[in-house]
């Protein structure tokens, strides 16, 4: 059992089946093929191993630039939008119009809303000229949906299809282009991958999350030391590796299970996220993903960014795709979305790349 364990760990990762010889070194082996039973027994068992938990909840201390960061100031006004998803329910958006023929639909990264946007939005049309439409993704903010979840994989850029298809019919012959930070820009790539999807125009993209394989992902190592602090998220890795597995045998009834933890109050509705909505956040080759934009692209991170190896952005994105990076000094991973130097590149690029009426 101990050995069909982890010959199932590492396949649902992407390892090579190793095999430990005689003398303690390792060489690659060909798997022995594992029945549907088999596989659903392991997954069953990881999938029910105990959730990460957390100290009781401390708030930690934020500084007046942390605090801005943030985005919870509103300093832009607009005007409230709702859209009609295909299974209807109703996405919440804020507009902020600016009479123009090309839209920008602003996406919100994890745990947040179009709420911690509005100065981004504003921003951007001050930059741009164009309108923008601040987007909460479903079961966040001010939109219909469970918090942290989806009915199905993809769900997210589904939602999005919808909207930009909303989008063309009013505005015909307008441009549409896609922003997104962090979780946003994830989902925005996974768009991009998807086939037969509404015709955009263009991607604007704050620190991305590009894939679960992208080298902009901080290694283990690098992060903080757990015995000290208390981290602010966490993964149940088997659960995922559990799930993963059901899913490799057609079983999809337990991915509603969650599976990222965040260390919140109880009170707060969105602390968790399911395996779902997880695998909907971001490509999960991010080569793939980068590979298949075939349009403008700007990306922007912050070279402080805490949350991922900023120096790691501009070989992945430039090596897979043609699109532009630039890391701005001083900026941390929420600070881009309102940096004065990223808006000035946002313009240069806009102006070079879009036409403006």
């Amino acid at each position: 059992m101990c050995k069909l364990k982890l010959n199932l760990i590492l396949a649902a990762v992407g390892l090579p089946f190793l095999i430990v010889s005689a003398q303690g070194q390792s060489s690659a082996a060909k798997p022995k093929p594992l029945d549907s039973v088999q596989i659903a027994n392991e997954a069953f068992s990881l999938i029910n191993l105990p959730e990460p938990t957390f100290r009781p909840f401390q708030p930690a201390y934020m500084d007046s630039t942390q605090i801005a960061d943030m985005g919870f100031d509103q300093v832009y006004n607009s005007e409230p939008v709702h859209f009609t998803m295909r299974d209807g329910k109703k996405l919440f958006a804020q507009k902020f119009s600016n009479s123009s023929t090309t839209t920008i639909i602003l996406l919100h990264g994890v745990l947040s809303s179009s709420y911690t946007m509005n100065r981004t939005a504003g921003l951007l049309r001050e930059a741009t000229k164009a309108d923008v439409l601040a987007v909460d993704f479903r079961g966040h903010g001010q939109s219909e949906g469970i918090p942290g979840d989806v009915d199905y994989i993809d769900q997210y850029v589904d939602d999005l299809a919808d909207v930009i298809s909303s989008i063309r019919k009013s505005k015909p012959g307008g441009k549409i282009i896609i922003s997104g930070h962090s979780m946003g820009g994830g989902i925005a790539l996974r768009y991009a991958m998807k086939k037969n999807a509404p015709k955009i125009d263009g991607y604007l993209l704050f620190a991305p999350l590009l894939g679960d394989n992208a080298p902009t992902l901080p290694k283990p190592s690098a992060q903080t030391d757990t015995t000290t602090a208390e981290p602010f998220m966490k993964l149940h890795i088997q659960r995922i590796i559990g799930l993963h597995l059901y899913n490799s045998i057609g079983i999809h009834k337990y991915d509603s299970l969650p599976v990222l933890f965040f260390n919140l109050p109880a009170e707060m509705p969105l602390k968790r996220y399911t395996y779902r909505s997880n695998k909907s956040m971001s490509p999960v080759d991010y080569v793939k993903g980068l590979k298949s934009v075939k349009l403008p692209l700007l990306v922007l991170v912050g070279s402080n960014d805490e949350a991922f190896v900023a120096s790691e952005f501009k070989p992945a994105i430039e090596k897979y795709s043609k699109g532009k990076v630039i890391v701005i000094n001083g900026a941390t991973h929420n600070g881009i979305r309102h940096s004065k130097e990223a808006m000035k590149e946002i313009n240069t690029w806009f102006m070079k790349n879009f036409k403006q009426k």
